[in-house]
């Protein structure tokens, strides 16, 4: 099973939402169809993740042997136009409005994700020679997806854009067309692919750093949503949401001590170094050589699934109760 992470649905009335989230779910729902059982592509949906304070949320995350693809859906029904310059606009009740560059956006998450890889490559890629191989120069795509009935005007979109976008129906065969792999045409191929090991290592890194999702309650950063006016025959504006940051310390993080850690063979607590390994994070002890993983029962609640997330020298414990406590601190 190579779905790592369903998608999450958000319980509202707002119909704008309800859209998004039926869009998200059509996606995953081909997504799934097509490689559930493919171990050679990854499918992480709604993957939101935290890097030097910078939080991001991509719709559809797909790992491969040569690279990532990441994919941002959007629930589009009317008519679609690009100029010459990427600049969209969507049509509503028969009414033009520009949105936002869904391309753009990606492209931002993309830049995010691949730098916080980058900074943390040595916890799930191996060495070769003796050098640390790399992420940088593996394959990126962004590709976004719209509704099945969303109507596009590719002949007046730039050809790279419209290579980009694709109706929701067709995400499976494209993403087959970029990631596909084969051991025969990859034994061919001068290009650089993960071996099945590193593979999984990305996977289970990625779960590791990713966060679970807001409360509705809890998305407080909007634009004013696209409605249309009978008074006035005006449009307002595509709203964007913005998750709150999971990382930024809030007054409650702030006042939290360190819950901390023990070797759990000679119950060392300073002479400690994180690491990350088949079964996700763990300090070794530098004084029995001893290897003791993070993962602990939430104190809060005692739910002994918790996750760690690692935010540079500083290791999280969370939990789906809402506990989110600073775990260990890595001495330099």
């Amino acid at each position: 099973m190579t779905i790592l992470k369903q998608k999450d649905f958000l319980d509202t009335k707002d119909p704008r939402l309800a859209a998004g989230d039926k869009q998200e779910k059509d996606v995953a729902f081909y997504l799934r169809r097509a490689f559930k059982d493919d171990e050679n592509i990854l499918v992480l949906n709604d993957f939101r993740f935290t890097f030097n304070d910078e939080v991001a949320q991509i719709d559809h995350l797909i790992v491969h042997r040569a690279g990532f693809i990441i994919i941002e859906s959007k629930s589009i029904y009317g008519e679609v136009k690009v100029n010459t310059r990427g600049e969209w606009s969507r049509s509503y009740k028969g009414q033009w409005s520009g949105m936002p560059s869904p391309i753009i956006q990606a492209g931002l998450q993309k830049d995010l994700l691949r730098q916080l890889l980058i900074d943390n490559v040595e916890l799930f890629l191996g060495k070769l020679l003796g050098i640390q191989t790399q992420v940088r120069y593996r394959e990126w795509a962004v590709l976004c997806t719209v509704s099945n009935n969303c109507i596009l005007h590719r002949e007046e979109m730039p050809s790279d854009i419209s290579k980009q976008v694709i109706k929701s129906e067709s995400i499976s065969d494209e993403v087959k067309k970029i990631g596909g792999y084969s051991k025969l045409g990859s034994a061919f191929s001068t290009k650089p692919y993960f071996s099945q090991n590193e593979l999984n290592n990305i996977g289970q890194f990625l779960l590791d750093t990713c966060q679970s999702k807001p409360n509705i309650e809890e998305l407080k950063i909007e634009e004013p949503k696209i409605s249309f006016d009978d008074k006035t025959n005006t449009i307002s504006q595509p709203v964007e949401i913005v998750s709150p940051s999971n990382t930024q310390k809030s007054d409650e993080v702030l006042g939290t001590s360190v819950i901390g850690i023990a070797c759990k063979n000679c119950d060392e607590t300073e002479n400690l170094t994180a690491k990350y390994g088949k079964f996700g994070y763990y300090v070794q002890c530098g004084s029995c050589d001893t290897n003791t993983s993070m993962k602990t029962a939430c104190p809060e609640c005692g739910n002994t699934k918790t996750r760690i997330k690692k935010q540079a020298d500083e290791y999280w414990l969370s939990c789906d109760c809402s506990m989110n406590r600073l775990l260990f601190v890595q001495a330099k």
